[in-house]
C-alpha cells in the first residue's frame, strides 16, 4: 500500500470527470460550472476549479475536494469513499480493505447465486404455469406489470429441488446454495430448496445487488413470511427493503418514509411515492438507521396504527439516538464515572395512520391523504411522550417515575433548554409532577465540562510553514482538552481536506478531551492516520500547552482559514471575469459580477472568530 494513498488518488483522478458524472458541467473560463447537486437551483452557482481540484457552491456554501464531493453525493463515510475512489484510480488499499482475494471471490460467487435465483423466480412468475398462484396474488394486491418488473418480484415453485437443479446447471454446488441461504441442509445429508410455493421479494443491498429474499406463503402455509437466514450476504437487521430503488428520491426529497412491510413499500412506489423503504416487519435497528441517514436525516416512521405497530415505533425511537450523528462530550456523573451526553442530529417524525389502516391500504384507497399525513407527521418526542404517558397509572408514583426515566434520555438529546422547557411543561401536565422536580431529575444526568490541563514545554515554531487548516486540525488533535469550544466552532465548510474533516469528526464522536492524540490516531484509517502523524510533526511544540495559548492559536488559525477561503474565491472569480470579458460572454459576466460583489461584501464585513476568553482577538496568525 502506498503510504499516502489519498494524495495518489487525487493525482490520478480528475475532479471534473468525477463531478460531471453526477451533474453536467460547462466550461466557463478556466473553471467549470453547473447546477448544484446538493440544493435546488435554476441558475448554476456550483463551480469546480481544476487547478486546485476543489469545488464550491456559491448558493449553499458547500465546498471541498473530490473525496468530500463523493462522500456528500453518495452519503458514505470516508472509508467507503476511499475504497471506491481507490478502485477507480487503480490504487491498492490492502490494509484498508482487509479482505483476502479468495474471500472477495467467494462473496462474488454467493452474489451471483442469489442473482440467478432472483432471475429464476421472476421468470416463473411471469412465464410459467407453476407461477399461477403468484400471479393471482399479484392481481389481488393490484400490482401492475411495471411494478413487478421494477421490484423483480417472483414465485418459488412448489418443488424441493427446482432451485438446486438450476444452480447446479450453472456450476453452483450445494455448498454455495446453502451458504447463500437458497437451500437448507438435510440431517441425513444433501440439501433442499428453502423457498417453495411462495411469492418472492428479492432483497437488495444499497448498491442494488441481491443478497437474499423475503417470501410470502400462498394459502395457509406457515410461517406467513419467511426471510433468508443469516448469511455472509444477508443480515436482516442492517438491510432496508427498496433502499436501492428509493435512495435517489430520498436524497432529492431530503426525506425518507419508513414503512413496515414489503407490500407497503411496493404500493407506495407504484403510486409515485418513491422515497419509501421498509424495515421488513421489525423495529428499525441502529444498523438500518446508519444506512438511511447517509441519504437524509429527515425520517418519517409510518408504521401500523395498532398496538403492536406503536410498540415497534417506540422501540425504533429508542434505537435511533445511538445510530444518528451525535456530538459526544464526556463528563462525570453523580457517582464520578464518565458518561456521554449526546445531541441528536436528525428530524424524526411519526405518521399517525388512521385506526385500522396500514400504509398499503391507505395509499391504494385514499392516495390523496398520504401526502397530507406526511406533512402533518408528529415530532418523535411528542409521539414518544404521549405514548409513554398513556400507559402510566397516575396513582402510582413508581409508574410515573419509570415513565419519566424512559423519556429523559431522549429529552436530553435535544441539547436545547428552550425545547426542554417546552417538553418539561408538557410532561408535567401529563404526569402531574411539578416542573421543578422534573428539571431536577433531568439535570442529574447532565454535566459540566471537566477541568484539566496537559503540561507541555513551550518551544519553537514549526521549521516550515503549515497550512492554517492543517495547523488548526493538529492543535485540536493534540490539545482539544484545553480548548473544547474550538472544536464546536469549526464547521465542515471550513475544511477543504477530507482527511482533516475525518479527524475532526472522530474527535467529536470520541469524547476526545479525555484521550491523547496517539490513542485517537489508532482509531483512524491508515491513510488518515498518516496525515495526522505528519501534521503533528509539523506542529512541533507550538503552541505551548496552556489554555490561553491554545485558544489564541486555534482562533487565529480559524480566522486565517476563513480569510484564505474568501481570498481564494475572489481570485478565482476575478480570473474567470477577465476571461469572460475577453470572450464577450455577457451572461457569464453578469453572473460573475454578482458573485464577486457578494464575496467582496462578505470580506468587507468579515468578523474574525473571537475567543470568549479574550476581549479582542484579531489576526494573530504567524504559526
Amino acid at each position: 500500500m502506498q503510504r499516502d494513498a489519498v494524495s495518489e488518488i487525487r493525482e490520478r483522478l480528475d475532479i471534473i470527470e468525477l463531478i460531471n458524472g453526477y451533474t453536467p458541467l460547462k466550461k466557463a473560463g478556466r473553471s467549470f460550472k453547473g447546477l448544484c447537486p446538493f440544493h435546488q437551483e435554476k441558475t448554476p452557482s456550483f463551480v469546480v476549479f481544476p487547478d486546485s481540484q476543489n469545488f464550491h457552491c456559491f448558493g449553499c456554501g458547500k465546498g471541498g475536494d473530490l473525496f468530500t464531493f463523493y462522500m456528500e453525493i453518495e452519503r458514505v463515510d470516508f472509508r467507503e469513499a476511499l475504497r471506491e475512489l481507490a478502485r477507480r484510480a487503480g490504487v491498492e488499499l490492502e490494509h484498508t480493505l482487509g479482505i483476502k482475494p479468495e474471500q472477495d471471490e467467494r462473496r462474488e460467487r454467493l452474489l451471483a447465486a442469489v442473482d440467478l435465483a432472483a432471475t429464476f423466480y421472476h421468470d416463473i412468475l411471469l412465464n410459467h404455469p407453476a407461477g399461477e398462484p403468484g400471479r393471482r396474488l399479484a392481481a389481488d394486491r393490484g400490482l401492475d406489470a411495471k411494478t413487478i418488473e421494477r421490484f423483480r418480484l417472483g414465485f418459488a415453485p412448489e418443488s424441493w429441488e427446482a432451485t438446486l437443479n438450476l444452480l447446479a446447471s450453472k456450476g453452483f454446488d450445494q455448498g454455495i446454495a446453502i451458504e447463500a441461504g437458497l437451500a437448507g441442509e438435510r440431517d441425513s445429508g444433501g440439501a433442499y430448496d428453502r423457498f417453495r410455493n411462495r411469492f418472492m421479494f428479492p432483497i437488495a443491498n444499497r448498491d442494488g445487488k441481491y443478497v437474499g429474499f423475503g417470501a410470502r406463503a400462498i394459502g395457509d402455509d406457515q410461517p406467513k413470511y419467511l426471510n433468508s437466514p443469516q448469511t455472509p450476504l444477508f443480515d436482516k437487521s442492517s438491510l432496508l427493503y427498496a433502499l436501492d430503488l428509493a435512495k435517489d428520491a430520498i436524497r432529492a426529497d431530503d426525506r425518507a418514509i419508513v414503512v413496515e412491510g414489503y407490500m407497503d413499500a411496493i404500493a407506495a412506489h407504484q403510486f409515485g411515492h418513491t422515497n419509501v423503504i421498509a424495515a421488513m416487519g421489525t423495529a428499525l435497528t441502529e444498523a438500518q438507521v446508519t444506512q438511511l441517514k447517509r441519504f437524509s436525516k429527515r425520517i418519517v416512521l409510518a408504521l401500523d396504527a395498532d398496538a403492536a405497530g406503536q410498540m415497534a415505533t417506540l422501540r425504533s425511537l429508542e434505537t435511533m439516538p445511538d445510530a444518528l450523528d451525535q456530538v459526544e462530550t464526556p463528563a462525570p456523573d453523580a457517582q464520578g464515572f464518565v458518561r456521554f451526553q449526546r445531541k441528536l442530529d436528525a428530524k424524526i417524525s411519526i405518521l399517525r395512520l388512521p385506526e385500522g389502516k396500514d400504509p398499503d391500504e391507505l395509499i391504494r384507497k385514499h392516495p390523496e391523504l398520504w401526502d397530507d399525513l406526511i406533512e402533518e407527521a408528529t415530532p418523535f418526542l411528542d409521539f414518544f411522550i404521549d405514548t409513554v404517558a398513556e400507559q402510566v397509572d397516575l396513582d402510582d408514583p413508581n409508574s410515573k417515575s419509570a415513565a419519566f426515566q424512559r423519556i429523559a434520555p431522549l429529552l436530553r438529546l435535544t441539547g436545547d433548554q428552550v425545547t426542554q422547557q417546552h417538553y418539561i411543561s408538557r410532561i408535567s401536565g401529563k404526569l402531574r409532577i411539578s416542573e421543578q422536580v422534573l428539571w431536577s431529575e433531568l439535570r442529574r444526568g447532565q454535566f459540566r465540562p471537566l477541568p484539566g490541563a496537559v503540561a507541555v514545554t513551550s518551544g519553537r515554531k514549526p521549521a516550515r510553514r503549515i497550512r492554517n487548516e492543517d495547523y488548526l486540525t493538529a492543535v485540536l488533535l493534540k490539545h482539544v482538552s484545553l480548548a473544547p469550544e474550538l472544536l464546536e466552532a469549526v464547521t465542515e465548510d471550513d475544511l477543504l481536506d477530507s482527511r482533516n474533516r475525518e479527524i475532526i469528526r472522530t474527535l467529536r464522536m470520541s469524547g476526545a478531551d479525555t484521550l491523547d492524540a496517539d490513542t485517537l490516531i489508532t482509531w483512524l484509517d491508515p491513510e488518515v492516520a498518516d496525515h495526522a502523524d505528519s501534521i503533528l510533526q509539523l506542529l512541533n511544540e507550538t503552541p505551548a500547552g496552556y489554555s490561553s495559548q491554545v485558544r489564541a492559536a486555534g482562533v487565529a488559525a480559524l480566522n486565517g482559514i476563513r480569510r484564505e477561503r474568501l481570498d481564494f474565491l475572489l481570485r478565482q472569480l476575478q480570473s474567470e471575469l477577465h476571461a469572460a470579458h475577453q470572450d464577450a460572454d455577457v451572461e457569464t459576466i453578469q453572473t460573475l459580477t454578482s458573485q464577486l460583489t457578494q464575496l467582496a461584501d462578505q470580506k468587507k464585513h468579515f468578523v474574525p472568530p473571537k475567543s470568549p476568553y479574550f476581549k479582542d482577538l484579531r489576526d494573530n496568525t504567524g504559526f
